[in-house]
């Protein structure tokens, strides 16, 4: 979206959460002016735009609307390399290479959402604590993504940004960040495929009905793994859960299932120590040795390459192998042969 320098006041001021009257001592003019700029009844002197770039916390070009975003394919191959290095346990030059990214694409939204759930997921994919320096920034990048003029990832954001404050006990504000997203409507998935089938396109309506269902079942994966969590259900319970998460899998042909990890819980739970590492080392050889690929046919026309799912499996098994020594209900595991069978499994490629 084209914006002149008025509008670009404009929006930066409130995508900031500055008033006029703030923004107009900042650079030393009266708030009437501020006001003039954003309605264009008169522009900023040119003296006045590095002082505003900087009390708006952006620069220059940006300002000026001069600022060039990468296109759909830049931005993905910017995200995949970002995403390498995170593989490669390198926390670091993550870091070093968002900033530099935001500092040369400030106000991209499709890079500030998806770096941002990078960021997040940082200690999953490179090991090691979560540091709150990257949260902080991780939830900065995802506010100025969702107020921003993208609307493919400003719900996205908002979403994502509102679960990191659930998980800060920032409750207000995910509530006020929710009750901002758009309403559900029905989606489009159907009529889209329904219009490739018609073309004669019938590898491409596969492919579309082929992701919503696997979209599908990752909600009723996560809903049946919430409604087994500890919080949520007794143990009993929760093996109906799990069940149903095991079964639903299978149902679809999905050929690697977390049941096992829920399952090594809730019987740790339960005390039956034999049954929760009989499932634990399942899991671990899972994680071990992934598929090449998609297996099923149901899922045949989105089927992930090998290395793009080793990478996943990487990642989980790092995740993992982590929880194992934190993940205080399988405390009872700690020190039996299937625990450690499980964690050798699971620090196989640790060199």
């Amino acid at each position: 979206m084209e914006r002149n320098i008025g509008e670009n006041i404009a929006f930066l001021r409130r995508q900031k959460g500055i008033t006029q009257e703030t923004l107009a001592n900042a650079v030393g003019v009266s708030a009437a002016a501020v006001s003039k700029w954003e309605t264009g009844a008169s522009c900023p002197d040119v003296a006045l735009l590095a002082p505003l770039a900087r009390a708006l916390r952006t620069d220059v070009n940006t300002l000026l609307g001069f600022t060039a975003r990468p296109a759909d394919t830049e931005c993905a191959a910017y995200v995949n390399e970002v995403a390498a290095l995170a593989l490669s346990g390198d926390a670091e030059a993550v870091r070093t290479r968002i900033a530099a990214l935001l500092r040369e694409y400030p106000g991209c939204p499709a890079l500030q959402y998806q770096l941002a759930a990078i960021l997040v997921s940082l200690p999953m994919w490179a090991g090691g604590n979560e540091c709150a320096g990257d949260r902080a920034a991780a939830k900065e990048m995802l506010a100025e993504a969702a107020q921003g003029d993208d609307p493919r990832y400003a719900a996205e954001a908002a979403h994502m940004l509102a679960g990191l404050c659930v998980g800060d006990g920032e409750l207000a504000r995910a509530e006020t960040l929710l009750e901002g997203l758009p309403q559900s409507v029905p989606d489009g998935a159907m009529l889209r495929a329904l219009i490739a089938e018609k073309r004669g396109e019938k590898e491409e309506a596969k492919r579309i009905l082929q992701t919503e269902l696997l979209r599908a079942f990752n909600i009723v994966e996560t809903c049946l793994a919430r409604l087994a969590s500890a919080t949520l259900a007794e143990p009993e319970e929760a093996l109906s859960a799990i069940r149903a998460h095991e079964q639903c899998a299978a149902a679809v042909g999905f050929p690697y299932s977390m049941s096992d990890a829920l399952y090594a819980e809730a019987y740790a739970r339960m005390g039956d120590t034999a049954q929760a590492g009989t499932h634990l080392v399942r899991l671990a050889e899972l994680l071990s040795a992934p598929p090449e690929k998609l297996s099923s046919p149901l899922f045949a026309a989105i089927s992930k390459d090998a290395s793009g799912i080793r990478r996943s499996f990487c990642a989980m098994r790092r995740s993992f192998a982590g929880s194992l020594a934190e993940e205080e209900t399988l405390a009872p595991l700690r020190g039996t042969p299937e625990y450690e069978t499980a964690l050798a499994l699971l620090r196989a490629d640790e060199t």
